[in-house]
């Protein structure tokens, strides 16, 4: 399991405080497996009636840490899925299903769950509670905590690495502001399609190396900026969200022009595209001879034609 990452459950259920009504909880997992979110009714302010549990999951469930949305219902596992929280805690209001505000973390990737029927996994969910905390590390007092945070853990790999991860809308790597990815201008259909691919593309590969103790930043050069950059091995990578030879041939002008104004006395950087898939032989001829490698998305990894220099 992930050094330092938190899991917490978090109920699919958001009460009406005036009515105390719970037939609502079906129109909230339609919302948390459409939007990917974990939402919380109480708030970020509320120290009182929530005993903490709404600045709990606004300040202390942090970004990168897991969260499963679930709960026990009639001693049997009720669960929705579960994801990796990617943003900080937002106000949102669901006028149809709730008098009031509620509040939402942002969870990418997110697995769609049924439930396994296991007494450790039935053992986690707490009857009552909005959210708790698990505790993988305890090595007496809870063992069944130990189990589900692995099986978690293994979900998200397995999701990750096979691209069913769900839509996200925008994504940015850690450190990178608040910059989109750069595309060609094309509809505004083409380009929401592209920016999704691409971003899921370089989120799964950011996570593979995230695994292997790497990090990925964004390059600002100028008015522009690299999809991905990381400076421990010099690597400079532009993705794309297909094999087409329009976008090979447009990331190679920006692989080209980020490399050029990079220049210093370290000299040329590392450069490569990332793809969803490998590329035909002939494009990859044609990349090797003006220095640029590929890295593709392969079943459950990534690979390149670089000696393991990107992966």
């Amino acid at each position: 399991m992930t050094a330092q990452r938190q899991y917490w459950v978090v109920s699919p259920n958001v009460k009406d405080d005036k009515t105390k009504n719970q037939e609502t909880v079906g129109k909230w997992k339609e919302v948390i497996r459409r939007d990917h979110v974990a939402i919380m009714g109480w708030s970020p302010k509320d120290e009182g009636d929530g005993h903490g549990v709404g600045p709990k999951f606004a300040n202390k469930v942090r970004i990168g840490d897991v969260v499963l949305i679930a709960r026990r219902k009639d001693w049997e596992p009720d669960v929705v899925g579960l994801g990796i929280v990617r943003g900080e805690c937002k106000e949102k209001v669901y006028p149809d299903i709730y008098d009031g505000p509620v509040y939402v973390r942002k969870l990418h990737p997110f697995v769609f769950l049924q439930g396994p029927r296991r007494k450790w996994f039935r053992d986690v969910l707490n009857y009552t509670g909005a959210m708790h905390q698990l505790h993988p590390a305890d090595d007496d007092s809870d063992r069944s905590d130990r189990k589900v945070c692995t099986w978690m853990d293994q979900q998200l790999e397995v999701a990750v690495c096979e691209g069913n991860s769900g839509k996200i809308r925008e994504k940015t790597l850690r450190k990178s502001g608040t910059k989109t990815y750069a595309y060609e201008v094309r509809t505004k259909g083409q380009v929401t399609e592209a920016r999704r691919k691409e971003a899921e593309l370089l989120d799964n590969y950011e996570w593979w190396l995230k695994k292997h103790g790497r990090e990925l930043l964004r390059l600002q050069l100028g008015r522009n900026e690299c999809d991905a950059w990381e400076p421990e091995r010099w690597n400079l990578i532009e993705a794309k969200s297909t094999t087409s030879r329009q976008d090979i041939r447009m990331a190679v002008g920006q692989l080209l022009d980020y490399a050029y104004q990079m220049r210093n006395g370290r000299g040329d950087p590392n450069k490569a595209i990332l793809l969803p898939k490998e590329p035909n032989q002939g494009d990859v001829r044609w990349l090797e001879s003006v220095g640029i490698s590929v890295i593709w998305h392969s079943g459950r990894r990534f690979q390149d034609n670089a000696g393991g220099q990107f992966i």
